[in-house]
């Protein structure tokens, strides 16, 4: 049990961002998790009296890769948080490494106006970028020095979070009338701090020579919670730091059904409308394993000094081990939560058949840490459905404007889906892919008595 749990952790670790998961499947009314995972306003919108959610999440690896030796699930089987041979082995010098797991949750509906929900989440968010693709082959080791130019100016960055979450959620219908639905909710989260930690290398200037590294030199800061550092050294990544912190989802829906599609079947409304903030709060890490910020100078550097380097603790080691430096003992730092603005709106075509649009944005993506990638990272989504209770088929074609385009598919049946926003993309397009799997199911336990007709149901 404990090794399905640890790959299943593994497998969370490197799977699709939140601000859209499981794309496709994330705009059925159909399924409450997505009230959990998504949109809380969505929670009293379902009709069971009870939910239980048995496991839901995504798999995935973000950005190209050269899957040449290995499979996809032996790779998702085998990386790990401190890992730079993927991201070495990549085409590219980006790698997003982001994921939730969720845990069997409970959700309840005591009446039509209010549900609850309680939930458990472990989550991980990850980024590796380098501004300069010659820096990734320094570390992979370097045969003909003679074609490579001189590099200057350019940066390596990279921040690793992860965290459990226990979730607390409250779903309530603000008002309704016979062609009006307005719904909110909120989330409350008690966090729970695991590996965290940055590692930022800057004004990197390298000159080539034909035997070594003629000069290298850039400013370095680093830092890791005692969490990662048992992570890097020993394998243990459920190990949990004892930081606490608090967050918050806050979620808004609005629904319209016209007088002449009442009673009308598979139109539950015309359109639906979405709003939602999520993940607002922080971790302070105080139990700081190291941390340290320093200007690197070296001379006449051996190509082989760097050559194997396939962790961010070997990568800090090899250089502090050419330098003199001076290290900050205790001290601390924070991460907070990645912090997502969204929002959606669901059309009806006709019976059964709906599209869905959805915009979300992550204003200052970590930069008040380490400035990764960009201040604002967004990301568009249509999906077109054909959907009834009983199963659903979607189509979600993406956009983000650092990951670029997706098109993908879904499928579910029951209580239980399974789909990937990439594997359309991924038949049509040539070279390196980016691989995303989701599955999940949960288990509906009755449903509330008949109410009087929503006729004569008002609630302010």
């Amino acid at each position: 049990m404990k090794r399905l749990f640890l790959l299943l952790y593994i497998a969370c670790l490197f799977s699709l961002a939140r601000a859209q998961e499981f794309t496709g499947i994330h705009t059925s009314p159909y399924t409450p998790f997505v009230a959990i995972t998504n949109q809380p306003a969505e929670l009293t919108r379902h009709d069971a009296k009870w939910n239980i959610n048995l496991l839901t999440g995504n798999i995935g690896l973000l950005r190209d890769f050269s899957l040449v030796s290995a499979d996809f699930w032996d790779v998702i089987s085998r990386i790990g948080m401190g890992d730079l041979k993927y991201f070495l082995a990549s085409e590219e010098s980006l790698l997003y490494v982001k994921g939730r797991l969720m845990v069997p949750s409970i959700t309840f509906k005591l009446n039509e106006k209010h549900s609850f929900g309680i939930s458990t989440n472990v989550r991980a968010d990850g980024v590796y970028n380098s501004s300069n693709d010659d820096l990734l082959k320094i570390f992979k080791g370097i045969d003909n020095p003679e074609y490579f130019e001189d590099i200057k100016n350019e940066y390596f960055r990279s921040l690793l979070s992860s965290w459990v979450e226990y979730d607390f959620i409250w779903s309530t219908t603000i008002s309704r009338s016979e062609n009006h639905w307005f719904t909110g909710g909120v989330v409350l989260k008690i966090l729970n701090g695991s590996g965290a930690g940055y590692l930022e290398m800057a004004d990197i200037d390298v000159m080539f020579d034909k035997e070594s590294i003629a000069h290298f030199d850039m400013n370095m800061s680093y830092g890791f919670n005692e969490s990662l550092s048992k992570t890097i050294d020993g394998g243990d990544i459920v190990e949990q730091s004892g930081d606490f912190g608090i967050g918050m989802d806050l979620g808004l829906s609005y629904s319209y059904l016209p007088d002449h599609l009442k009673d009308i079947e598979g139109v539950p409304y015309k359109y639906k409308l979405g709003l939602v903030v999520a993940d607002i709060g922080k971790i302070n890490h105080k139990k700081t394993k190291n941390q340290a910020s320093y200007y690197v100078q070296m001379e006449d550097v051996p190509y082989s000094r760097f050559k194997g380097i396939e962790t961010l603790e070997a990568l800090k080691d090899s250089i502090e081990k050419s330098i003199d430096y001076e290290e900050l003992k205790g001290g601390g730092f924070k991460t907070n939560l990645p912090l997502t603005i969204g929002g959606n709106i669901d059309y009806c075509i006709r019976p059964n058949l709906f599209v869905n649009s959805t915009v979300v944005l992550r204003p200052h993506y970590y930069n008040k840490l380490v400035n990764l990638v960009q201040h604002n990272v967004w990301r568009g989504n249509v999906t077109v459905r054909y959907e009834k209770r009983k199963w659903g088929a979607y189509l979600p074609v993406t956009y983000s404007n650092v990951l670029g385009w997706d098109v993908g598919v879904a499928a579910r049946y029951g209580n239980f889906f399974i789909g990937s926003p990439t594997v359309i993309g991924n038949i049509l397009s040539s070279g390196n892919t980016k691989q995303v799997v989701y599955f999940g199911m949960s288990i509906p336990i009755g449903t509330l008595e008949e109410m009087p007709s929503m006729r004569s149901i008002r609630y302010f």
